[in-house]
């Protein structure tokens, strides 16, 4: 029996986050999992490849991480780009596509603050 190994860079972690994204008109993305290269979301309306994105990720965060007291969430900015979309399924009754994006540009900030938010949820995972 053959072992399919992942060939992705960065490990993925599954979590469901809210994910503003802006080309000609804004579009509500919810991500399925997410990792240092990008993520995978469902989306309402089907997005071409090489669709480039204005993304913000709403990452929930600890009360001692929190960047704006009692807000409990922070905001990841940068572009992405869609790398895939799978013909369109339906989720509590509406078509709904699965869509895989690629960050193409983050600054330095936000990065980090992406990473330190993989790195909580993955030693969450392994315990």
């Amino acid at each position: 029996m053959t072992q399919i190994h992942d060939k992705r860079r960065h490990p993925r972690v599954a979590h469901r986050i809210r994910v503003r994204s802006s080309s000609r008109e804004a579009v509500e993305l919810e991500t399925v999992d997410l990792s240092a290269g990008g993520f995978s979301c469902t989306a309402p309306a089907f997005l071409p490849l090489m669709t480039k994105l204005a993304v913000s990720l709403v990452l929930p965060v600890t009360r001692a991480a929190a960047a704006e007291p009692g807000n409990g969430h922070e905001t990841v900015n940068g572009e992405a780009v869609v790398v895939r979309t799978d013909p369109p399924a339906p989720i509590d009754g509406h078509a709904t596509y699965r869509v895989a994006l690629f960050f193409s540009r983050m600054d330095d900030t936000d990065r980090r603050r992406l990473h330190d938010f993989l790195a909580r949820h993955s030693a969450r995972a392994a315990n």
